[in-house]
């Protein structure tokens, strides 16, 4: 019977707890009740203008900017050093890559921008801006981006600073193209062979043959291999 009532006299005990708690939940809204809906209206408010930020503006001017990119991209590509200047600068009818990449700075095409101003640069042989512009391309186009890496790497590798080198050949190895990233994991290999790692050396090679054995083959990696083989202690 003492068993009995303990466990009437407790579960007595949690149902007024419960009472209690929601009680007090309620009061906490009745007393708060204008705060609470101010605060659910205006999260409201500020997705519906993310909305529309996105939908009126950001994809007009995601438009504007890849219709803009055409033409300088088209100057790149010829090559010549009279094209490429206007590829960067524009001319009276067109933007270049470095008006692109200011006048439309939260769209996706004035990241490519930054990207081709990079390369623009690096062909003029102008490479502190190409450093510059290489390293403002942000990682929303991942062959570009890898590939970037890579560039990036290759400049830090001319500046003879080998660990910034080999920071971003690691990072341009990481991708999964099959030309980009076996042309970094090779030059990521031949760096680390220069300061005497060629466990790391041999796992980059062994990488390529793993992943890209066609490349492998055609980029003749086999006698890299077996030449970091015979090293490794």
């Amino acid at each position: 019977m003492a068993n009995t009532e303990n466990l009437g006299s407790k579960k007595n005990e949690q149902v007024q707890e419960n009472e209690n708690f929601v009680t007090r939940i309620l009061s906490f809204f009745n007393k708060y009740q204008n705060v609470i809906y101010g605060v659910i209206i205006g999260v409201l408010v500020i997705i519906l203008a993310i909305l529309a930020f996105n939908r009126f503006y950001l994809q007009k001017k995601n438009n504007e900017a890849s219709a803009q990119i055409v033409q300088p991209i088209h100057w790149y590509l010829q090559g010549d050093t009279a094209s490429l200047k206007k590829a960067l600068e524009g001319d009276a009818e067109n933007d270049g890559f470095l008006d692109i990449a200011s006048g439309y700075k939260i769209t996706k095409t004035a990241n490519t921008a930054n990207y081709y101003a990079g390369l623009t640069y690096l062909k003029l042989g102008q490479k502190e801006d190409a450093m510059e512009y290489l390293k403002k391309f942000k990682k929303k186009e991942d062959v570009l981006w890898y590939a970037c890496q890579a560039t990036i790497g290759d400049l830090y590798d001319e500046q003879g600073d080998e660990a910034k080198a080999i920071s971003y050949y690691e990072k341009a190895a990481k991708g999964k193209d099959p030309y980009f990233t076996p042309i970094a994991l090779f030059k990521l290999g031949q760096m680390y062979e220069r300061k005497g790692d060629w466990n790391k050396a041999l796992n980059a090679y062994e990488t390529i043959e793993k992943d890209f054995y066609a490349e492998y083959n055609k980029m003749s990696i086999a006698q890299y291999a077996e030449r970091a083989k015979s090293n490794v202690k």
